[in-house]
């Protein structure tokens, strides 16, 4: 059972609303279900994990600390309880590490990858009886009459809980076949099919997909870096602003904000909801900079940051929808100095050659801008991966193990 606790983990965060529990238990998803017993099995390499990383257990402690001590600072059980879940996911990081030491990451690669091709197969599947009018008694598709640029059209979230984050759930599987291929290991129909899967939530995080492939082609390095750098930038405007016409009238939706930047002739630069949202963040911050308002509790203070008008009418309360803003919402400039240490830890152990894993941290870096991608609990198995790789503790199993999927930068 021990080896495979952690990739039965990691096809566990394909389907984040498997479960439901009532208050306050709604946020606990299959994959906590897992944690504890992979914890009690692990129990002795996760220390081995913490002095093997001391840098990164240090800033990732720090990490936790802080987000404990707003939340006690402001009052609110719910606070201390969502900063105590970040030490829940530093520890399935560190978990991550004991077991890449103890088994490699065969197994892990092997069910991510297949866990999510099947996945993306009864997606698609479920989509088309959609499309040919059977009901959505899942709820996994949306239709939209408003969309920006395309107006009418039915949207695929399947098991994630919005459509992006169905594009993130979906990430690791997608590029670990892509390195499979690179590698001579595999074919590249199951790229082809969790792309395929990807394509109906018509989600700004498609341009990820194309980072990704970017990073991990045999392209020259400048090639690649000035690629990803130069797609990076166009999603994170792309997601802020927004060009309408005149005849598609311009009023307020639930994307588009009440500003109109520039008008030529018909056409129109309009902010997005995003950045309204990102602007009470840092109000909310303002006004208790040091700690925040506690971890989780920013959607309380939202709405009250948000000056009359600046959001469309009965936009109600809202999440930071950005890792940086929300941080300096909830837990002040102290909690994002430790943030800022803790991404700086891990730059510390970037290979000279990048790899399939680092690609995906460079694509939840980007994310984080526009979305709270910490709670994603397939990313810091990612980060005890990435951790593993740079540290070679990998080796222990399988000699070349960190090596494999890289692709140089030089």
């Amino acid at each position: 059972m021990k080896p495979f606790l952690l990739p039965l983990f990691a096809v566990a965060t394909l389907f984040p609303r498997l479960l439901s529990f009532p208050s306050p238990w709604e946020q606990v998803q299959l994959t906590e279900l897992l944690f504890f017993p992979l914890l009690w099995l692990f129990r002795k390499e996760l220390f081995d994990s913490v002095r093997r990383l001391p840098a990164f257990s240090s800033a990732a402690g720090l990490y936790v600390v802080i987000g404990v001590i707003s939340g006690f600072a402001s009052g609110e059980m719910g606070a201390v309880l969502e900063a105590g879940s970040r030490g829940y996911l530093a520890a399935l990081a560190l978990l991550t590490v004991a077991h890449l030491y103890r088994y490699g990451p065969g197994q892990l690669e092997a069910w991510w990858k297949w866990g999510t091709v099947i996945t993306a197969a009864a997606a698609l599947a479920y989509y088309a009886l959609i499309m040919v009018g059977v009901p959505d008694q899942l709820n996994w598709v949306e239709r939209f009459s408003d969309y920006p640029y395309l107006g009418e059209v039915y949207r695929m979230r399947a098991t994630g809980n919005t459509y992006g984050m169905w594009m993130m759930l979906t990430l690791p599987g997608l590029l670990i076949a892509l390195g499979d291929w690179h590698r001579g290991r595999g074919r590249l129909w199951p790229v082809g099919l969790i792309l395929m899967a990807m394509l109906p939530t018509l989600s700004k995080e498609l341009l990820l997909v194309l980072t990704g492939f970017l990073l991990l082609s045999n392209s020259p390095a400048a090639v690649r870096v000035g690629g990803s750098v130069l797609l990076g930038i166009v999603l994170v405007l792309g997601t802020h602003y927004l060009v309408v016409d005149s005849e598609s009238g311009h009023h307020p939706t639930s994307y588009l904000g009440n500003s109109t930047l520039v008008s030529v002739g018909d056409y129109h630069l309009v902010e997005s909801v995003y950045l309204p949202i990102k602007r009470a963040a840092l109000r909310v911050g303002q006004q208790h900079p040091w700690l925040g308002v506690g971890p989780g509790q920013f959607a309380t203070f939202s709405q009250g940051a948000v000056p009359p008008g600046e959001l469309p009418p009965a936009f109600g309360p809202f999440d930071p929808h950005s890792v940086w803003t929300g941080t300096i919402a909830e837990t002040g400039i102290l909690g994002l100095l430790t943030l800022i240490t803790l991404v700086a830890v891990l730059f510390a152990y970037w290979p000279k050659q990048i790899t399939v894993v680092g690609a995906l941290l460079i694509l939840f870096l980007i994310s984080s801008v526009f979305k709270d991608v910490l709670n994603f609990r397939g990313l810091w198995v990612l980060i005890g991966w990435f951790l593993a790789q740079g540290a070679g503790v990998s080796h222990a199993k399988e000699g070349a193990t960190s090596e494999r999927g890289r692709v140089s930068l030089a």
